[in-house]
């Protein structure tokens, strides 16, 4: 009898810059978790989702490390309910009005983004001041793959509403407080970032970088360092990565 495949979609979503340059990148990551155990596995992306499947002595080993590191996707509309504490990712950053949608890993039996309304944009992320989606988004480096926690706070029909919750909205709190602006890049893992600082000469310009998701890091400037600046000098080197920039609010306040 064949041996049995222990399966699971991870709450990670690969760019699709990412998945046009194959799965080596993903690998490489995964197999970290993997060292030391007697597992086969592969990987795929259906709908852009971290799909592993594993076989072996310790796969079901293998599998639960990867979901308590990276958590796991619903997959099913079926299994999301009002009050559900999620992890998704900004979408259609670029087709914005009356709010953005997050995509949560509903790929079944159809793919359904959810709605974060503009009023709670603007009650979460700009103070309750009337700005447009397109400019909160701009502020807050809110780009396309960017995780975020989100509390389902409706379910209508097909449509699901969702805001911050209070891990991500407690982030960008704290981001607008601290004197430090930031760059996110949006494609690409932790080693290969800490890579580009080097050789770029970036590191007295960049003094720490935070994971948000298997490929999303922030890098922290320096005080007097301006994240345009680092965007500009890391560009060239970053072929199909997505690069945004966090402006400080308090510090400009100094200025």
């Amino acid at each position: 009898m064949p041996e049995e495949w222990r399966t699971a979609t991870l709450a990670e979503k690969i760019p699709e810059a990412v998945l046009k340059r194959g799965p080596k990148i993903v690998w490489n990551i995964l197999s970290k978790e993997a060292s030391g155990l007697l597992v086969d596995w592969e990987i795929s992306a259906p709908q852009q989702w971290l799909h592993v499947r594993a076989r072996g002595d310790d796969a079901e080993a293998f599998i639960n490390l990867l979901l308590e590191k990276y958590g796991k996707a619903p997959v099913q509309s079926s299994r999301i309910e009002r009050w559900d504490v999620r992890r998704g990712f900004i979408t259609g950053s670029g087709r914005v009005g009356f709010g953005v949608y997050v995509d949560l890993g509903i790929v079944e039996p159809f793919k359904k983004d959810a709605l974060f309304p503009l009023h709670r944009m603007r009650a979460q992320l700009a103070d309750g001041t009337v700005k447009s989606a397109r400019e909160i988004l701009f502020e807050n480096a809110l780009v396309d793959y960017f995780p975020v926690d989100v509390v389902v706070s409706e379910i209508v029909g097909d449509k699901i509403t969702v805001e911050l919750a209070d891990r991500t909205y407690d982030q960008f709190q704290q981001w607008k407080k601290l004197l430090f602006d930031r760059v996110i890049a949006v494609g690409i893992e932790r080693d290969y970032t800490e890579n580009i600082i080097k050789t770029a000469n970036l590191g007295l310009d960049v003094i720490k970088i935070e994971t948000l998701s298997l490929l999303v890091q922030c890098l922290i400037c320096k005080f007097d360092t301006d994240s345009p600046g680092i965007v500009a000098r890391l560009g060239n080197r970053l072929r199909g990565v997505a690069l945004a920039s966090f402006r400080s609010p308090a510090k400009a306040l100094l200025a």
